[in-house]
């Protein structure tokens, strides 16, 4: 459903700019969910160029129109609601949270083109292509709730970069559940274990992390 996000190689050699490193996990199939909390905290895509949300759910990222139409209810871009994702565009450091329908007087106020839109015009994305910054850069994609759970394993398949940080704290708070025999762990094409991450020194640094069911290792 989700094609491949291809990571952004910065070079380690510059101070201002995070190194790359590569994490690859093997884990049991139950283990998967867990990794869903680094996609609500966020994770970076680089776009193409200045997209339509559209163009770059579907066009960009590979997942379906009939799944952003109907099952993606609710949307923020920087922050602000969006109604229509055809006028409604990401350029470079733009922050794209997606949902699906929440529950509620909430969930139906902040639903996409809901009845209650017009009640929220003062916070709505009102931002036109013409005023947005053209070319390719990074956004933050955050996925919550059901698209969480639909389209978070074939993101974690795939790759997703997020920082060291993130991934230090993760591993920190599920290091327990991760030392089971059956997970297999490679950090940059070699072989480690739980152990050797928590030692690891994480500043400065981006993660490609892809996760993977055992069965499909």
């Amino acid at each position: 459903m989700v094609n491949s996000i291809h990571p952004k190689r910065n070079s380690p050699k510059s101070s201002q700019k995070p190194g790359i490193a590569y994490l690859r996990m093997s884990v049991d199939a139950g283990l998967i969910s867990c990794f869903l909390k680094l996609l609500e905290r966020g994770f970076a895509v680089n776009i193409e160029a200045s997209l339509s949300i559209r163009e770059l759910l579907c066009r960009q990222l590979g997942i379906s129109e009939e799944y952003v139409d109907n099952r993606i209810q609710t949307i923020f871009l920087d922050g602000r609601p969006v109604d229509n994702i055809d006028t409604a565009w990401v350029e470079d450091g733009s922050r794209l949270a997606l949902s699906a329908a929440m529950p509620g007087l909430v969930g139906a106020t902040f639903r996409k083109g809901g009845f209650y839109a017009s009640l929220r015009d003062s916070i709505s994305y009102t931002k036109t292509e013409n005023s947005i910054l053209k070319g390719a850069g990074e956004i933050m994609l955050k996925l919550f709730n059901m698209v969480a759970k639909e389209l978070g394993p074939d993101f974690l398949a795939k790759g997703i970069r997020i920082e060291g940080s993130a991934l230090q704290n993760f591993v920190l708070r599920n290091s327990e559940g991760l030392k089971v025999p059956t997970t297999s762990i490679h950090f940059n094409d070699e072989k480690t274990d739980v152990a050797g991450l928590l030692e690891m020194n994480w500043d400065n640094t981006a993660i490609v992390l892809r996760v993977t069911p055992q069965a499909e290792s």
